[in-house]
């Protein structure tokens, strides 16, 4: 299973987050070549005439799902692609979540009002959301995520006090991008980015850089070698997820075509997954098993039907 690490072609996804002016939507337009954004505020009205970009204007989860398979699928397109901010998908997804249990609580003739959301909604809202930040992390190109500044506080009541800052953002958004970066500006305008992580090296945890730049971090890009590419949450879920009717059906179909006896399916079975029978697969085994099948199986001849 485990193989030789080799050298990785990769690009820089880095998360930049602030209170307002502090250089979030400069800080992704100064990176170098083209760039697309994807501007949920009207944060780019501005720029147009300063940088030389390709905008997309929304809020919806859906159309951002859009423009990343079109990037997916048109790989070179852009060297940069910007989503200023990732606040605002977030809350989007929550407040579709809410209108969907005061619509619920309304079919079930109960008050809108007091409707709340329950774990299966998070749960939904969390998926899609941390299934996303998984494609942006995986994009065949730079990616920059802003975020709005939330504080963060601990202790009750007149015992509360602020004790940190996060991104305004589900708390995994921290996790993937390979640099998080608190923009902060002083009180004589001048501009720093704090290190909170940074897997490129070029900076230490805690460092706090003056007039910090995406170009700060282009030493650490790497343009040759094989992709990187991990599964999203939604893949990998599916994967792992119980084999499906239409599955089963198209191996027993298969095998029975094949005209082999059962038992070299259930040796094959045993033998590379561990399962007793084809009912114990997981929908990304029994997948694997059909390719097996139509590369011919036990005695190699493929299938030729």
């Amino acid at each position: 299973m485990f193989q030789p690490a080799k050298k990785v072609k990769k690009s820089l996804k880095i998360a930049v987050y602030g209170e307002p002016g502090t250089g979030k939507t400069w800080f992704g337009l100064m990176a170098p070549g083209r760039k697309a954004v994807i501007d949920t505020e009207n944060g780019t009205d501005f720029y147009g005439e300063r940088f030389e970009f390709d905008v997309l204007k929304t809020r919806l989860y859906s159309e951002v799902r859009q423009a990343l398979d079109y990037i997916e699928q048109n790989p070179g397109q852009y060297d940069v692609l910007i989503v200023d901010p990732i606040t605002n998908i977030y809350q989007v997804l929550k407040d579709a979540a809410q209108m969907n249990a005061e619509n619920r609580a309304r079919r079930n003739k109960k008050n809108p009002d007091d409707a709340a959301l329950t774990f299966r909604d998070w749960g939904i809202v969390k998926n899609k959301y941390n299934s996303l930040i998984s494609r942006l992390c995986n994009l065949p190109c730079h990616v920059v995520i802003t975020g709005w500044l939330k504080d963060i506080y601990e202790g009750e009541g007149e015992n509360m006090k602020k004790v940190g800052s996060r991104i305004d953002a589900d708390k995994k958004t921290e996790y993937q991008p390979d640099v998080i970066i608190k923009l902060e500006v002083d009180k004589n305008g001048n501009r720093y980015g704090v290190i909170e992580k940074d897997r490129t090296m070029t900076y230490k945890k805690g460092q706090k850089v003056k007039d910090i730049s995406f170009e700060s971090f282009l030493g650490a890009v790497n343009k040759v070698g094989t992709v990187s590419r991990l599964m999203t949450e939604e893949e990998a879920a599916t994967a792992e997820a119980e084999i499906t009717v239409e599955t089963l059906e198209k191996i027993k179909d298969k095998w029975l075509k094949s005209g082999k006896a059962p038992q070299e399916l259930t040796v094959h079975l045993k033998q590379t997954y561990a399962a007793k029978d084809i009912y114990s697969l997981t929908e990304k085994q029994g997948q694997e098993v059909l390719k097996w099948i139509a590369g011919g199986g036990a005695d190699g001849k493929r299938e030729t039907a």
